[in-house]
């Protein structure tokens, strides 16, 4: 063994020597944890972060990939399926490049990307074929961008452009989306997907997309709009309005009753219909001047006999003949005035109450002194009841039945009292722990504080010879002071002598030495106390 580790080996055995066997387990258990504590800390630290390398990968893509990274020794992790590949992240970029120089991932040219392998022999059939997948194509991947939707297959109906037909069909679009376990999509979002499709494609309308679940629901067709698979926002509009107006009178009725005593019931019919008005009105103003104005006058002066009898085969002429002067005049005016015309459009907005019914039941514990017209008054008002509607309100007391309420408070209370005890019994084992630290602890301390200071009292006097004691006390003399040097022939003697005593104090050490020790930390106390003296 090399010099400079002999010495401190050596030291460490001897440290180890003096230790009980308390302090050792102590020491050893320490000892484990911080080599455990360091080890996993380096796993931590030393745990490489991982990025996404590539993601929505096909399965052949995903293959290709990995084979390679297992090839190169490039540690990896699969997410979404196999669809994502995680690597190091700071080796994304690296391997990026790598990958794409091999010509991976594959994949096929989608989107927009079809129309750049169309060459001068393309007919216009194959034009406008690949004009079709590539817009199916690029709706696809936006659609895909939409949380919870994993994949998205969108078809269009384009109709053919002719020059001679007067009624053009409209585009159509179906949408297939493969959702997330657990998600589905609003109103809302069903109508969004609507307008993207809608928006991105010429001439057509909102309408004329049909959108479809991987489970087979309709969520919006055309000629519905939003189906009841996504949420009916006709009832979601009248929910949200009558939770609004039971609210409005639960806080009324709970000051009054207290929390849980009375019950309110609201429902609305809405109107939600959205209509247009155009009315017309021509408006005069006395004494505005016409626009035009025309007179027509008519006059006749003659004199000649007028013509008299009686129509018939016996009409004869009047004898007496006739004669004088007769005259016409006519006259009449017309006349256009300027009239005002006034043009009102009126646009109904969705959301007309056409009737409110109201049903409040209070609890007959509390709400027999109550009165009821005054409780009708109160409601009424609050949720804006309006009796030349139509609008109803029934108020009633019964007996509410708690037997739910209380075994919820029984079972609440008992939950509550059994945390309160697994809080108190963690508490009694951390403490039990802790003070049994504490007292192994102070059990190894007393021991080495005993076996430092008291122990010599646990052990029976030695029965030492007379020869022992002497050179025992002769070694301790020598220690305090220096020896004054004697002949030669005495020295071997009283050598040979010590070499005698020396022998018979190693046996005794090897055989008592508990009991020398404590004997020898005896003198050294009083040689201590007495150099002190």
């Amino acid at each position: 063994m090399p010099a400079a580790l002999a010495g401190p080996l050596e030291r460490i055995r001897s440290a180890l020597s003096t230790i009980s066997l308390g302090q050792r387990v102590v020491i050893g258990l320490l000892t484990v944890g911080l080599v455990l504590g360091g080890f996993f800390f380096y796993r931590w630290i030393t745990a490489p972060t991982y990025a996404p390398l590539f993601s929505n990968l096909a399965s052949t893509d995903a293959s290709a990939i990995v084979e390679e990274l297992g090839a190169a020794g490039v540690a990896y992790e699969l997410a979404d399926g196999g669809a994502t590949i995680m690597v190091p992240n700071e080796q994304v970029y690296d391997l990026r490049l790598s990958m794409s120089g091999k010509g991976l991932p594959a994949g096929n040219d989608t989107g927009y990307a079809l129309l750049d392998e169309q060459g001068i022999t393309t007919s216009e059939f194959q034009q406008q074929v690949s004009y079709q997948r590539a817009l199916q194509d690029e709706l696809a991947k936006t659609l895909e961008s939409l949380e919870g939707v994993r994949t998205a297959v969108v078809h269009v109906a384009l109709p053919e452009d002719e020059v001679f037909v007067s009624d053009e069909q409209e585009p159509t679009a179906s949408v297939l989306l493969d959702l997330a376990p657990g998600t589905s999509l609003g109103s809302g979002q069903v109508q969004a997907v609507t307008n993207l499709v809608s928006s991105s494609i010429e001439g057509m309308d909102p309408e004329q997309v049909t959108v479809a679940d991987s489970s087979g629901a309709v969520l919006s067709a055309p000629g519905q709009g939003v189906t009841a698979a996504a949420g009916d926002a006709r009832s979601q509009m009248e929910q949200d309005y009558e939770a609004r107006l039971a609210a409005n009178a639960q806080a009324v009725l709970d000051p009054i009753l207290g929390p849980g005593r009375a019950r309110v019931s609201v429902r609305a019919d809405l109107d939600l219909d959205q209509r247009n008005t155009t009315s017309e009105t021509h408006v005069y103003e006395e004494g505005t001047p016409p626009i035009s104005e025309s007179t027509t006058t008519e006059e006749y002066t003659g004199n000649g006999a007028a013509v008299g009898g009686v129509l018939g085969p016996e009409n004869q002429p009047d004898a007496a003949g006739g004669a004088g002067e007769s005259s016409y005049n006519k006259e009449s005016t017309t006349s256009n005035n300027a009239v005002g015309t006034v043009v009102e459009t009126v646009e109904a907005a969705p959301g007309t109450i056409n009737r409110l019914t109201v049903s409040v039941v209070m609890d007959e514990a509390v709400a027999g002194n109550l009165n009821q017209a005054q409780i009708q008054d109160l409601v009424g008002n609050a949720v804006g009841l309006d009796v030349a509607r139509g609008d109803d309100i029934t108020v009633a007391s019964m007996a509410f039945d708690t037997t739910a309420a209380d075994r919820a408070a029984e079972e609440l209370a008992a939950a509550a009292e059994a945390e309160r005890q697994a809080q108190l019994w963690s508490m009694v084992k951390t403490g039990g722990i802790a003070l049994g630290i504490a007292l192994l602890v102070l059990v190894v301390w007393l021991r080495s504080r005993r076996r430092e200071y008291g122990e010599e009292d646990d052990y029976e006097p030695l029965e030492l010879t007379d020869d022992v004691l002497a050179e025992l006390d002769r070694i301790r003399i020598e220690s305090t002071r220096a020896v004054p040097v004697a002949d030669n022939a005495a020295l071997e003697l009283e050598a040979a002598e010590r070499a005698r005593v020396r022998g018979e104090i190693a046996a005794m050490v090897s055989e008592k030495p508990d009991e020398v020790a404590a004997m020898l930390r005896g003198w050294l106390s009083e040689s201590g106390t007495g150099g002190k003296a």
